[in-house]
């Protein structure tokens, strides 16, 4: 409401004050131009002014010369800071005006002692009270007038004036009749009504000479529409009432349109015409008792007016025709509406934001190969433009880019690599170029035109470090100092000519040789520092100075590296200063690190950085012998990724790591550059990142939203133990298992203090999609900060990994939410059906972290699955924060256009990337759904309703559901085929599913019979209704019995409770069953034999609703194999074994089964295949604290892990015997233990060849008593 009544007030604003400073030409000229031109031009210049004021158009330009900024915002200011950190100008004042934007800018800089109190909305409530004020004066008003005009009127009874009428009506071309009336309410001859016009007269005591005048003056009122300009006046006036000038111009208007009149019934006429048509007006000014009405033509006048009428009347001159004065004052209006704007003004992009976008798109080309991209920015008749652009053998990887205010244009540096394949593929020679070796090339793009207008006139290529680039001779490679500068003194600093596996080194034997090769040098005169005879480190370093023809100089420091070759790693100019930029030294530490390599580190330390490393360094080796190899073996790093900091001369470096053990592991370190001697840049210090400086979550963020990308399952999962793996396949220990440590030194960090999942779903829309699982986990940290949800999915092996953070963004249009995930199947999940909208209606996004800068926004197609079109892009933008918020406008879409490319039904995704003050990045998808396009049904998983059916196609019914569930009902589908509808809580999401209304179960009928008996409903434990009975199959709604809802809160228990209700009112007439197909009966019947299986479990094998139990069933034999872990309560210990059974149901209407064949059973020794059928199935037993100290209690006595295999887990000497001599124990404390168990052959005893490599872990529930080994993860082979 904010935006648009600002909105309102400055288009008031602005057309009020462009429409007054135009009145002021005509209002103070008036008198000469009465003077040179006719009244009835001024009139119609006063008719473009009020017209000007009734069109809410603005004609504004873009960026107006004029601008005026409102100040609606009162500012009560108890101290300084606020406005400081704000950037505004500080007073001594203690209250002041400011404008919307810098309210929002001291808001956001509010440090609690300022209170911003915005009146827009008050200005507007006062401006449209007045309006209304206005109207319905004027309008009742009006309206009394006619109606006592006709109410006391009566035809005028003489002949002679309706003859008059006649004649002047004829000679005027006057085709209509109008009425002639006498009315004691007109206290003068006077026109009113605007559709049907009637004259009224006073009486009929009026001379022929008086009314000929009279109705000649009244007609030319009709006949020049004066009552219609007059009604546009009063509009003008009641809109604009706060505006004194428009009030003196409906002033001015309301005597020239007089002026004009009497001007038309005197033209042509002697001075004796005049002279009676003046005793006319003026006797009847003199019976006129009234003040002149704002909507009639009144023939009479006040003294003042009547004096400057009469004036006119006698006024012959020869006057223009005034169509000039029309024409200027509309341009004038026109003109002074385009360069007077109201408001806050936007600010230009500069030229140097618009050069460097330019650039950026440009040098962006030459890595995509993209045509267009280079193309579009260059002058139509550019000696740069191609038909189709390549960069040949060469690969762009990098570059950087630099606007140069003094020369207006803009620098990029490129670093690229020649391709092997590309140059076999052209036929390209070497001759010199070494593939893989990085290259630098400098491009200077020179512009044309300004502001939107500004384009890329030429490029020139200035710099290169290869023979075979642009410039085609020696002239382009390094032969200046400014021209090394142009290629290294930049953020990409000095090349990496190591390889990422650290295998392939690209060095030369010569020092001298291998920095002219490497680094572009044109032949110079050069001279070495440094001897194979100095101490270690300086005997693998040698300076090597360059001199150029031009007498500059540059030194480059070279280093042996590994006595593979020389390579350059530091440079200064022939005075010493090194001028390399912090995120130069970052990185090459970063690679220092990489590529485990002290020869990248050394040379940028200060003095007494050096000596610490040298010590550091000779420690590795027991203090006897340096070394440059930097870090320890593993874990590696594999990767990094620079981070701006608030401090220009530091980077945060985060780092991948992998090894020994360790999948993907994150650790940061702060580079601090100094400047020290002749201004010389260097690192000065380097620390870790830790909770000592961020919160948990903020390391969090730092770790894996500045740019790596996210961790993926470990390509070893297959030789992980088994609980490891098992970990993979749970979303919530998956999450655990990639987040949970963070390296920090040589230990690591438990970072992530507990994992849950709070939404779990296929992130799937109608049928056919592909189902793939999505789930959002909230990490929760140790020191409490604030918890981050992360989206994961589900890979085809059926492994979770993670995508991205949910972040908290709200997009709305209107009343609608759109759902927010990391990406468009994140969305799905949300439980929020995307909205339908229409082309030109406003998402409006709200950003929990602001963005600093634009949001990139993408809007794709996306198909009902999530998955994205391939090259279906509606749009590409980026959003700036206007004084409306972040918003986005509905664009057309191509989905119009679409062929059989596209699968429909089909969504939008708008991909929004942005990075917050942080420097931290952010990306999420929001979706919506075109209103002409297909709506799409949520159906499966985590869901909110969105009709009044809920369709189960995996069983294949419908249920019709009350109106109230749509939209208000979250459904959650269980293995079990059971549904239960919960209430959503608006407050709390994550508790939707607490707020249990009702459960659509499908149970056996025989089970349900078995169980309750007959009548199965009156005896269930809560109130139940069937719904159906078909093959052997029961369907019915079962009701929660307890209360589900916080009785405090009254809004949700009265919503609750009304929705409750309207369950109970379901029938079986709701429930529709689908005809039965092939795939249907074979869903039914699984869904059959699961209950017949898990009611076995429960009656023979004694599971447990507290233990974990297995049903798998074979359609085909009508049989399921039945698993069950349960405690043994028959022994004292209570602890817990295992049972496998495979059953058999040929009669559907029996729950005893028609065969049964044991499997396994742990209490009576299990073999190799019965070991993994029972724990591959079921995992290994978890004990908690009360069941391991009971297990203590009992035993009392110290266990070796053989023992504890044996008894947890069934292994006596049955079927094998445990190896002693592979028994190792391990750990800080001892508390893990490796142990073999070899299985034999059940009929001879010997070993058969099959093992299990058991990981034991030492446990205790009471410290009193001796701890236990209990299972922790196996691995099972076959020799």
């Amino acid at each position: 409401m904010l935006q648009f009544s600002e909105k309102l007030l400055n288009n008031l604003m602005q057309i009020g004050l462009t429409v007054s400073l135009a009145a002021l030409v005509p209002l103070i000229l008036r008198r000469l131009m009465k003077k040179r031109y006719p009244a009835r031009m001024v009139c119609v210049v006063w008719a473009i002014l009020a017209l000007r004021l009734l069109i809410p158009v603005k004609l504004t330009l873009p960026q107006a010369p004029v601008q005026v900024m409102p100040r609606t915002s009162y500012v009560v200011q108890s101290d300084q800071t606020a406005f400081r950190q704000a950037g505004l100008p500080v007073t001594q004042t203690p209250t002041r005006w400011v404008t919307g934007t810098q309210a929002q800018t001291l808001s956001a800089a509010d440090t609690g002692t300022v209170k911003t109190v915005d009146i827009t909305d008050i200005l507007l409530t006062l401006w449209l009270a007045g309006v209304i004020a206005c109207v319905l004066w004027q309008g009742i008003g009006y309206y009394r007038l006619i109606r006592s005009l006709k109410g006391t009127s009566r035809s005028v009874e003489r002949a002679d004036l309706h003859t008059i009428l006649q004649e002047q009506c004829a000679d005027l071309i006057i085709d209509r009749e109008i009425p002639l009336r006498v009315s004691s309410a007109a206290d003068c001859p006077m026109l009113a009504g605007f559709i049907h016009p009637t004259l009224y007269l006073p009486d009929e005591r009026i001379s022929r000479t008086d009314a000929a005048f009279i109705f000649r003056h009244e007609l030319t009122h009709y006949k020049h529409g004066d009552l219609w300009l007059k009604l546009l006046l009063l509009a003008a006036r009641c809109l604009h009432w706060f505006n004194p000038l428009v009030h003196l111009i409906a002033r001015f208007a309301q005597e020239d349109i007089e002026a004009a009149c009497d001007d038309a019934v005197v033209r042509g006429h002697d001075g004796a015409y005049r002279r009676a048509y003046g005793e006319t007006i003026l006797r009847s000014a003199i019976a006129q008792s009234q003040k002149r009405k704002a909507l009639v033509s009144c023939f009479g006048d006040d003294k003042k007016t009547l004096m400057r009428r009469f004036e006119g009347l006698f006024d012959k001159s020869v006057k223009k025709r005034g169509v000039a004065l029309v024409v200027m004052i509309a341009l004038l209006v026109g003109s002074l509406g385009c360069v007077v704007a109201v408001g806050e003004k936007k600010p230009n992009q500069t030229t140097e934001e618009r050069a460097l976008m330019m650039a950026n798109t440009f040098a962006q080309a030459y890595v995509d190969e993209d045509t267009e991209a280079f193309n579009k920015y260059l002058v139509p008749n550019s000696e740069n433009l191609v038909d189709n652009f390549t960069t040949g053998a060469a690969v762009y990887k990098r570059y950087v880019t630099k606007y140069e205010p003094e020369t207006q244009t803009a620098l990029i540096v490129y670093e690229y690599e020649y391709d092997a394949a590309r140059m076999a593929a052209q036929g390209m020679q070497a001759n010199g170029i070494t593939p893989g070796l990085p290259y630098r090339e400098a491009q200077r793009l020179y512009f044309t035109g300004k502001g939107d207008k500004m384009l890329i006139s030429k490029a020139i290529w200035e710099a290169d470090s290869d023979l075979t680039s642009s410039t085609g001779d020696d002239s382009g490679l390094v032969n200046s100092l400014e021209h090394f500068k142009l290629l290294y003194e930049n953020d990409l600093g000095l090349p990496d000519f190591v390889s990422a596996d650290n295998k392939a080194v690209i060095g030369n034997s010569d020092p001298v040789s291998a920095a002219e090769v490497l680094l572009g040098i044109a032949p110079a005169a050069s001279q070495v520092e440094g001897s194979n005879q100095d101490a270690a480190p300086y005997n693998d370093i040698r300076k090597v100075t360059f001199t150029f023809k031009d007498n500059s100089k540059v030194v480059v420091t070279m280093i042996n590296q590994f006595g593979q070759g020389w390579l350059p790693q530091d440079w200064t100019d022939g005075s010493g200063v090194r001028s390399r930029t912090a995120a130069d030294l970052a990185q090459q530490y970063a690679r220092g690190v990489l590529h485990k390599s002290a020869q990248y580190i050394f040379p940028i330390l200060t003095p007494d950085g050096q000596k610490d490393l040298i010590t550091q360094q000779m420690a590795m080796t027991g203090g006897e012998q340096w070394t440059w190899k930097y870090g320890p073996s593993s874990p590696s790093a594999t990767d990094f990724v620079l981070v701006p900091t608030d401090d220009e001369s530091s980077y945060c470096v985060v780092f991948r790591l992998s090894g020994s053990g360790v999948n993907d592991a994150r650790s940061a370190y702060i580079v601090q550059t100094i400047r020290e001697n002749k201004n010389s840049s260097v690192i000065g210090d380097i620390r870790e990142l830790s909770t000592d400086s961020s919160t948990q979550s903020e390391l969090f963020r730092t770790y894996y939203a500045t740019g790596l990308s996210w961790p993926t399952v470990p390509q070893y999962i297959d030789s992980m133990d088994t609980q490891m793996i098992r970990g993979y396949a749970d979303p919530a220990q998956a999450a655990m298992q990639y987040f949970g440590m963070a390296l920090h030194g040589d230990s690591y960090l438990m970072l992530v203090k507990d994992t849950e999942v709070i939404r779990q779903a296929t992130g799937s829309f109608g049928e056919g999609d592909s189902n793939t699982e999505t789930a959002v986990v909230q990490l929760t940290f140790g020191d409490s900060s604030t918890p981050i949800k992360v989206q994961l999915e589900k890979t085809a092996a059926g492994y979770w990994q993670p995508v991205g953070v949910v972040e908290d963004i709200t997009a709305k249009s209107g009343e609608q939410e759109l759902g927010i995930g990391a990406n468009a199947r994140g969305a799905l999940i949300t439980g929020k059906l995307p909205p339908e909208l229409a082309v030109g209606d406003t998402i409006k996004f709200t950003f929990a972290n602001e963005p600093s800068g634009g949001v990139q926004l993408t809007n794709r197609l996306v198909n009902l699955d999530g998955t994205m079109q391939d090259a279906l892009t509606d749009e590409q933008t980026v959003l700036t924060k206007t004084a409306d918020g972040w918003t986005y406008t509905v664009p057309e879409s191509m989905s119009k256009s679409l062929t059989s490319t596209a699968v429909e039904p089909y969504l939008h995704a708008l991909v929004l990337e942005y990075t917050d003050a942080r420097h931290i990045q952010h990306k999420a998808a929001a979706l919506y759904a075109l209103s002409n396009g297909e709506a799409a049904t949520v159906v499966h998983g985590d869901e909110t309703m969105n009709s009044v059916a809920y369709r189960n196609d995996v069983l294949g019914y419908t249920l019709e559901m009350p109106l109230s569930f749509r939209n208000t009902v979250g459904i959650r589908q269980y293995e079990d085929g059971s549904v239960h509808f919960n209430m959503l809580d608006e407050a709390d999401s994550s508790s939707a599913h607490d707020i249990c209304i009702m459960t659509l179960n499908v149970d056996a009928t025989a089970v349900l019979h078995s169980e309750y008996g007959e009548n199965w409903t009156e005896n269930y434990p809560s109130p139940v209704k069937q719904l159906a009975e078909k093959d052997g199959l029961t369907y019915y709604l079962a009701y929660v019995s307890d209360v589900q809802y916080d009785p405090a809160n009254q809004e949700i228990a009265a919503k609750y409770k009304e929705m409750f209700t309207a369950a109970q009112n379901i029938t079986a007439d709701d429930f529709v069953l689908d005809d039965l197909t092939d795939k249907d009966g074979t869903v039914r019947r699984a869904q059959l034999l699961t209950s017949l299986g898990a009611h076995y479990a429960v009656l023979h094998m004694g599971a447990q609703h507290d233990q974990p139990y297995q049903v798998a069933v074979n359609t085909d034999n009508s049989s399921c194999e039945v698993y069950v872990s349960r405690i043994d309560w028959t022994t004292e210990a209570q602890y817990k074994v295992y049972a496998a059974d495979r059953v058999t149901f040929k009669d559907i209407t029996n729950t005893e089964p028609t065969t049964v064949e044991h499997l396994a059973d742990s209490t009576k020794g299990l073999t190799a295949e019965q070991f993994d059928l029972l724990y591959g199935t079921l995992d290994l037993p978890v004990y908690t604290d009360d069941e391991l100290a009971n297990v203590q209690r009992v035993l009392q006595k110290d266990q070796i892990p053989e023992q504890g295999a044996a008894f947890f887990l069934g292994l006596g000497d049955m079927y094998g015997i445990f190896d002693g001599d592979s028994v190792k124990i391990y750990g800080e404390n001892n508390e893990f233990a490796s142990i073999t168990y070899r299985f034999t052959d059940p009929n001879t005893g010997k070993e058969n060849g099959k093992y299990v490599k058991l990981t034991m872990h030492k446990a205790t529930a009471d410290s009193s008593l001796p701890a236990l080994w209990i299972p922790y993860s196996y691995e099972l082979f076959t020799a």
